[in-house]
């Protein structure tokens, strides 16, 4: 059996800063004068949103088999994924990684999604 990621949701706190689990980086709104800017430290698989992904890392590429795909096609292989860009993300399977999900409350469907892995 291969390993999924672990995950998290937030649905009350949607909105709190999201920071790595395992050196405690800031990765959204790492800026106060700009909080849509991302820093993706070295353990960040990925941050992304129903919508798009903002950052992919080569070890989240390589993972799920995205390396060498346009960002058209990879888009158009989340599309088709059940559950879109958080269907996608749930299968992960490096060791020990943590997905952390937020979703804004009703009447937004609208999910963000951060994802983390020890370095190797």
């Amino acid at each position: 059996m291969r390993n999924t990621i672990q995950r998290t949701e937030l649905k009350t706190y949607y909105y709190t800063p999201v920071h790595c689990p395992f050196c405690g980086t800031r990765v959204m709104g790492a800026d106060p004068a700009d909080e849509t800017r991302i820093t993706a430290c070295s353990h960040t698989l990925f941050i992304a949103h129903d919508t798009a992904f903002e950052y992919r890392s080569k070890r989240f590429d390589e993972n799920l088999a995205l390396d060498g795909l346009t960002d058209k096609e990879v888009e158009k292989r989340w599309i088709g994924e059940e559950g879109g860009v958080d269907g996608l993300t749930d299968q992960v399977t490096l060791a020990d990684s943590i997905k952390i999900a937020a979703y804004a409350p009703a009447p937004s469907a609208y999910g963000s999604y951060y994802g983390f892995a020890p370095s190797e």
